[in-house]
């Protein structure tokens, strides 16, 4: 039996369980950088106390950045791992890793208390945590497409990418429910630590999910088949070509969905207002993403991918400016909700492309280390460059030119998919068997 032929006899209920246990590391990992985002302010002054407020804001969001910059030697380890051992080993050792360092993080001592080894530790704490999401989100997306029948690998790894939205959700709801039942006080001594802490038993939780799966019926072909061992393809193309693609998606999630929150905030709404806004604009998001998902499959990733970079270069500057102007939530709500709908549909589609542009025994390393270059790159430092260009500039709408420039750059790149992405033609839908009775 082919590899194709066993993704497409795996059972509903597998199909069901596989997307669910990979997409639950997502929703952890985005969950961890989640609340760190929406208590940024608090961050920085607990672990920045003496910088002004810019400054310490500044200083907060380098160390957010901190674990970006690691993530592709983490992609340099866990990728070889998956691609050797197999997906599942990998995915469960990056899961462990994560959940643990921001427990580590909730329990950390202020500067109050220990001085300059404060901020020091949160700096090698944010590193490790980039360590083992480095391998995570490229495993996952991988897991869950060579599960997923053919004409369905566009669905089903968008279905992890969800769980990335998920994450980001959860977190809104955790902390605004703690500003809501909390003093600024009570959330400046201890209240942050609250989020970081609840890692640990959502770390749990999808550790049993993934204990309960075994590996991919791609990888175990490969894995089973000699001739299939072909050397590692190392053409630098392929890896620039994912990066390209790669840039709108790391730089339009982290800007809808993180920036925006502390842009908020800086435009005088509560913190309260802020989270709940993002947290709406999320909600619409992860329907989105499965929507991006979705029509990759039907029209093929490459039209799919100009369509939405086309979407966000237009919509970007006008939502950003509404969303700077609005006087009330209301509007403000609805300016963010359309200006985080672009890059969602863009990041349920993304995953796939990634995917398929290695081949099966090299794409645990191809994809893992290509999209934490990318997000290395374009993700840990976005939001301290719009941050910065907002401050240096006077011009609070600067994040939409970041955004409509990245969206510039993947769609040039997806234009150049032809020589790699075979065409899309029509296929014949193979039902996902049915769970056995």
């Amino acid at each position: 039996m082919t590899a194709l032929s066993e993704a497409e006899s795996v059972s509903a209920g597998t199909l069901r369980r596989a997307t669910l246990a990979a997409a639950i590391g997502n929703t952890v990992e985005n969950y961890d950088y989640a609340v760190y985002g929406f208590v940024a302010s608090v961050i920085a002054k607990n672990f920045f106390p003496n910088a002004t407020p810019g400054v310490a804001l500044l200083s907060a969001f380098a160390v957010f950045g901190a674990a970006f910059v690691i993530r592709p030697v983490g992609a340099l380890l866990f990728g070889p791992a998956s691609d050797r051992l197999g997906r599942k080993p990998a995915l469960v050792l990056t899961l462990i890793g994560m959940a643990t360092v921001s427990t580590l993080i909730g329990l950390l001592p202020t500067a109050k208390t220990i001085g300059i080894a404060a901020p020091i530790l949160l700096v090698v704490l944010r590193m490790l945590q980039g360590l083992a999401a480095g391998g995570e989100y490229g495993t996952a997306i991988i897991y869950a497409a060579e599960f997923a029948p053919a004409d369905r690998k566009g669905e089903m790894s968008s279905r992890v990418q969800m769980g990335s939205l998920a994450g980001l959700l959860i977190g809104a709801f955790v902390v605004v429910g703690l500003n809501l039942s909390l003093s600024p006080a009570a959330m400046l001594s201890w209240g942050w630590r609250v989020p970081f802490l609840l890692a640990l038993p959502l770390g749990a939780i999808g550790l049993y999910l993934r204990g309960r799966l075994g590996e991919t019926p791609e990888f175990v072909e490969v894995r089973d088949n000699a001739r299939e061992r072909t050397p590692v393809d190392r053409r630098l193309w392929r890896f620039a070509l994912l990066v390209g693609v790669a840039a709108t998606h790391a730089v339009g999630f982290y800007l809808a969905f993180t920036y925006v929150q502390n842009l908020i905030i800086q435009l005088h709404f509560s913190a309260v207002t802020a989270t709940a806004v993002v947290g709406c604009a999320l909600a619409v998001g992860i329907g989105l993403v499965v929507a991006g998902g979705r029509l990759s499959d039907r029209i093929g990733r490459r039209p799919a991918l100009l369509i939405a970079t086309a979407i966000i270069l237009v919509a970007s500057y006008p939502l950003m400016a509404g969303l700077t102007a609005a006087s009330n939530p209301w509007l403000l709500a609805v300016c963010a909700v359309l200006l985080a709908a672009g890059p969602s549909f863009y990041s349920g589609m993304a995953p796939i492309t990634y995917i398929e542009l290695f081949p099966v025994h090299a794409r645990g390393t191809g994809v893992s280390v290509a999209f934490n270059v990318a997000v290395a790159i374009f993700g840990g430092s976005i939001i301290y460059l719009t941050q910065w260009l907002v401050q240096a500039t006077g011009d609070n709408r600067a994040g939409a030119f970041v955004l409509m420039g990245s969206a510039v750059l993947s769609g040039i790149t997806a234009l150049g998919l032809r020589t790699v992405l075979a065409p899309r033609t029509p296929e014949r839908a193979t039902p996902v068997a049915p769970e056995p009775a």
